[in-house]
């Protein structure tokens, strides 16, 4: 492939810069009249086209491994804790007031007296 710089557009389109040729009135291979005057050009703006290459390159990675054999000796040595134990229950009661929507409720804590004391 040969790179050739072109001085217009006409040299690209026609092989030849149109205004260099003394003939004004010159038909070129597509049937296109040379006249100056008769020559609108039109370019089209530049395309670009992307050729990408791939570059591999492997790389090796070594993690070496010691491993140590331990030798472990347990003694055993046992505590004895003698425990009691006893449960006690403590009750205690939270009411709280949720009103008359069972699908909304709006609960809030009610405060009650016990045997007169607030």
């Amino acid at each position: 492939m040969s790179r050739r710089k072109w001085n217009n557009a006409d040299e690209f389109l026609f092989g030849r810069n149109v205004a260099d040729t003394n003939d004004t009135n010159f038909v070129d291979s597509f049937g296109f009249n040379g006249n100056e005057n008769d020559v609108e050009t039109i370019v089209s703006p530049t395309e670009t086209v992307v050729n990408p290459t791939t570059n591999r390159r492997t790389i090796r990675k070594v993690h070496p491994t010691h491993v140590i054999n331990l030798n472990k000796n347990i003694t055993r040595v046992e505590n004895f804790y003698p425990v009691t134990e006893s449960t006690k229950n403590i009750n205690s009661v939270e009411e709280y007031d949720c009103g008359s929507d069972l699908r909304n409720p709006c609960c809030r804590p009610v405060n009650r007296c016990n045997k007169g004391h607030c």
